[in-house]
């Protein structure tokens, strides 16, 4: 229902050579957040000014001073960064296609999965060697109520993402 409406705008993209580990807690940082202030802390996250939290895979991580996070384990995972605010901005050209402003878009979802295992290769020194690969799929919702000139705190974004799709599921 919610495709039809043209209220979600995707964007998928597989065998990234990234870690995968690394982008699930990126993905988790990002979720809930609209698109312009996501870009702006990947821009930061790249620049290493912003530290990413660590609430998963995180042994032997350490303590950072620029998280805004309960944890303040964390790390700076610029490849990670650098793909994921390629596909912001492919998500943002996305809502344009389909005539949604960019400005009310929330990140809804973010799916980070093991990609495809690829051939065997053998290093100098006679052992196997495999690549990491991941599959990204950025989830975006278009909500009239969004207004952007005004600060939110991340449990009020993810409260009014809650009650806008409540709100669909109910009419269904």
């Amino acid at each position: 229902m919610l495709k039809e409406q043209k209220k979600i705008v995707t964007v998928k993209s597989y065998n990234l050579p990234i870690s995968r580990k690394k982008t699930v807690n990126l993905a988790k940082y990002i979720k809930y957040l609209p698109l312009k202030i996501a870009k702006r802390y990947l821009e930061e996250i790249i620049e290493k000014k912003r530290a990413v939290p660590y609430y998963r895979y995180n042994r032997d991580i350490p303590h950072r001073r620029n998280i805004d996070a309960k944890i303040k384990q964390g790390r700076y995972p610029v490849k990670s960064a650098k793909y994921m605010l390629k596909l912001l901005n492919s998500l943002e050209k996305n809502a344009i296609n389909l005539g949604l402003d960019p400005s009310k878009i929330l990140i809804l979802y973010i799916l980070v999965n093991k990609g495809n295992r690829t051939p065997l290769k053998i290093n100098y020194e006679g052992r196997r060697v495999r690549r990491k690969s991941t599959h990204i799929e950025v989830y975006g919702i278009f909500i009239d109520q969004f207004d952007p000139s005004k600060k939110y705190k991340r449990k009020e974004l993810k409260a009014l993402v809650e009650s806008i799709i409540k709100e669909w599921l109910q009419k269904t």
